[in-house]
């Protein structure tokens, strides 16, 4: 594809150029969820710019065979900073990116500085100074990145030439305790400073007791087999929504990139 879409959502303009986020969907694609966090981000005058990475690609969820894989979603996300950093609505050292499940996934790559495949390192379009500057992660399955070692880690580790160095701006993680994404989801999360130490000093980590993957989505579908689920190899995946831990990283969230988009 040689291009996706996206919605922006751009406050009352202030004083010079603002803060902006970039929302990464789930397998599941545009649910709403990412509206949720862009209203509170929004209100805090925060501009979002929600990409679909489905529709242009003529898929409906992550379960399409010819769905984007992670490299593909990689590509979204950073021709989003890309993007954003063109408009002078926005300060390009200012624009941070959330994801959702394998969006966060993205999110976290991109901090770790996995760029887009087969992109030349000198290029005018991204060039190695144009990063993100904050990473917001939730309920990514640490699993995935970490143990998938043929289809995620043999291009994201460093050295690959997709992995240009880490950006050295702050990434946090928010994922429940019950997340059966992951093997163990009250560690595997916790572990990813030891799987990846040259991110450790921008690595931060909140698990949300009780929580299970997608615990925002208000109307998750029954639990179901995912083939994606503990790194890929597969298993019983269960959304329970929590409006109680939803406000709270809703806050989390906007309490980030208000103090690291500044």
């Amino acid at each position: 594809v040689v291009s996706v879409v996206g919605e922006l959502k751009v406050p009352p303009l202030q004083n010079g150029p603002m803060p902006a986020v970039v929302l990464l969907h789930s397998n599941a694609g545009i649910i709403g969820v990412g509206d949720f966090y862009a209203k509170a981000l929004n209100s805090a005058g925060i501009a979002t710019l929600e990409i679909d990475s489905y529709t242009p690609r003529g898929v409906r969820s992550g379960n399409d065979r010819i769905a984007p894989v992670l490299c593909d979603r990689l590509q979204d996300a950073w021709g989003a900073l890309a993007f954003l950093s063109k408009d002078k609505r926005f300060n390009a050292q200012q624009i941070g990116v959330a994801g959702f499940s394998s969006g966060a996934a993205v999110a976290i790559m991109a901090g770790m500085g996995v760029r887009p495949a087969r992109m030349p390192r000198q290029n005018e379009i991204l060039p190695k100074e144009l990063v993100y500057a904050a990473h917001f992660a939730l309920y990514p399955g640490c699993a995935n990145i970490m143990d998938d070692q043929q289809r995620i880690r043999s291009w994201i580790n460093p050295g690959r030439p997709q992995n240009w160095g880490t950006t050295g701006k702050p990434i946090h993680i928010s994922s429940g305790t019950n997340d059966d994404f992951d093997f163990d989801p009250k560690s595997d999360c916790l572990r990813m400073s030891k799987e990846f130490p040259e991110i450790a000093n921008q690595l931060t980590v909140r698990l949300v007791e009780g929580a299970t993957h997608a615990f925002d989505w208000p109307n998750p579908p029954p639990p179901s087999h995912s083939p994606f689920a503990k790194a890929q190899t597969g298993g019983l995946v269960t959304m329970r929504y929590s409006a109680k831990d939803a406000e709270q990283a809703q806050k989390e969230l906007v309490d980030f990139f208000k103090l690291h988009l500044k």
